[in-house]
């Protein structure tokens, strides 16, 4: 005779694995809680039931589990991480949070700048649920909770579609797209929510919801708006997601370096042609010290392009010519390949190791006094060890991502041209004074830029000392956003430094 427990688990698990097989655009569902004995911090218990992994400190591989993107925040360490295998997995750890009263947190890629994917509690981390299902008749993709930008692009590499996605081979698509998801495909195709036809998320009880945007529930519709540019963390653990795939073909990849002099001119240029070109062009194009350690002067500064055009070189290198006449590059990489080729050129893994890091929109462009300033600030830098590579970045994030209403989706920035990022960077030879002064270089220009950009922040790039933050991460639809926090999660478990303010 069989084990009842085993037998009610076996249930549960078919069920949960047919309902992610059968993803679709169905009406929400929300699945029973599965049965779990707990003691007031019963990680034994959980252990057990887990079929996952459950690491504690001490145990193998605990180290590589806990250590977070950005290292200045790898001294908070987890009582637990809970490796999660499963849907099922999840709802025992958003349970076992609640019963226990302990502090938790999420993790995908754990790329988070400002350390919310990492706790002193427990740390849900849903990186081994990491399929990728492809409907190419359909034009669909299904992507599991845990996969990142590699998984995703393993998966659709070999066929001509994609998902607009970020740079980052390691950060996690669920990160990227509850906050909007930047990436050189922005402009072209829009944000990666935009390409979201359906989720999957346990909410708090452990129940899960399937949403979409032609629920039958006004309540569900209203969510999927929320997670659509909401940010990751605020109304449950997402296990799955379904994308709208686009067709890809061959592009036109550019990285272009100007050596130090004409910045301004430069830069304006460079602004202008993405603004020209605003669908089919999409940029980073940055001001950089030629070394590191000393601090930069003006005569140091290179200008530096990247990005790709959806088109061919020829007619690159046309669009380029104004660019070409106010000075001519010294590097000069323009290649026409195919566009997962492509993807792979553009690819980075920064920031990593220890930064801090701000960001604004540009609701047009930076004019020469912003550009001058910014530059001015550049040489104000009070030094360290590294390269300073991301002291002024405009990411282009206008074109198609315009093309949609600000309060269809909670992404609301939907009038800007750029996110403006600096960042300054240090590594463990770096003494502390030298830090604190790094970052307070980093606060003064930050808050001495404002004049010149929007009082608005990308929240996939949090950072935890930003005034008046969740108006800046949410603008109009934060009243809104509210209102669904308070429906979905009547007793604010999922909350951190920055989560969602209840109605």
């Amino acid at each position: 005779m069989s084990n009842p427990t085993q037998s009610g688990r076996r249930h549960f698990l078919q069920a949960g694995a047919l309902g992610a097989a059968a993803l679709s655009l169905a009406p929400s569902a929300v699945l029973a809680k599965p049965a779990l004995k707990l003691g007031p911090h019963g990680l034994r218990a959980l252990a057990h039931d887990l079929d996952g992994r459950l690491i504690q400190p001490g145990q193998d591989g605990f180290a590589l589990a806990a250590w977070p993107n950005n290292a200045r925040w790898a001294g908070v360490q987890p009582q637990a991480v809970a490796m999660c295998a499963t849907e099922r997995d999840v709802q025992l750890c958003v349970r076992w949070a609640a019963d226990s009263g302990l502090p938790f947190a999420i993790r995908s890629g754990g790329h988070n700048y400002a350390g919310f994917s990492t706790t002193s509690g427990l740390l849900i981390d849903v990186k081994a649920m990491n399929s990728v299902k492809l409907d190419l008749k359909n034009g669909t993709a299904w992507v599991q909770g845990g996969a990142n930008n590699n998984d995703v692009a393993a998966a659709l590499r070999a066929h001509p579609y994609a998902i607009p996605s970020g740079r980052c081979p390691t950060v996690g698509t669920s990160g990227l797209v509850l906050g909007g998801g930047w990436g050189f495909s922005a402009t072209h195709s829009g944000l990666t929510c935009d390409s979201l036809l359906a989720t999957e998320l346990v909410v708090a009880g452990g129940g899960v919801r399937s949403i979409h945007a032609r629920s039958e529930a006004l309540a569900d519709r209203e969510l999927f708006w929320a997670v659509r540019g909401g940010g990751g963390g605020n109304f449950g653990v997402h296990t799955g997601f379904t994308f709208k795939l686009h067709p890809v073909g061959q592009v036109t990849t550019f990285n272009l370096a100007w050596a130090p002099g004409k910045q301004i001119e430069l830069l304006r240029a460079l602004q202008a042609f993405q603004l020209k070109y605003p669908t089919t062009i999409s940029s980073r194009s940055k001001a950089l010290p030629s070394a590191a350690g000393a601090r930069p002067t003006r005569d140091s500064i290179y200008v530096v392009t990247l990005g790709q055009f959806w088109g061919s070189e020829q007619e690159l290198r046309e669009m380029l010519a104004p660019l070409y006449a106010i000075a001519r590059p010294t590097t000069e990489d323009i290649y026409q390949v195919d566009y997962w080729r492509g993807r792979d050129y553009l690819l980075t893994d920064d920031p990593n190791g220890l930064y801090d890091i701000r960001c604004s929109y540009v609701q047009n462009e930076l004019g020469e006094a912003a550009l001058d300033t910014m530059l001015n600030w550049m040489t104000r830098w009070p030094g360290g060890s590294l390269l300073q590579e991301n002291m002024g970045i405009l990411f282009a994030i206008g074109g198609k991502v315009k093309e949609v209403a600000s309060d269809a989706t909670a992404y609301v920035h939907r009038g800007s041209n750029y996110i403006f990022e600096m960042e300054c960077s240090w590594g463990p030879i770096d003494k502390p004074e030298t830090v604190l002064r790094q970052r307070a270089w980093l606060k003064d220009y930050y808050d001495d830029m404002q004049r010149f950009l929007q009082p608005e922040s990308y929240v996939n790039f949090p950072n935890r000392d930003l005034k008046n933050w969740a108006q800046a991460y949410y603008g109009s639809n934060l009243a809104r956003l509210s209102g669904v926090k308070r429906d979905v999660d009547r007793g604010n478990l999922f909350r951190f430094e920055q989560s969602i303010p209840r109605a």
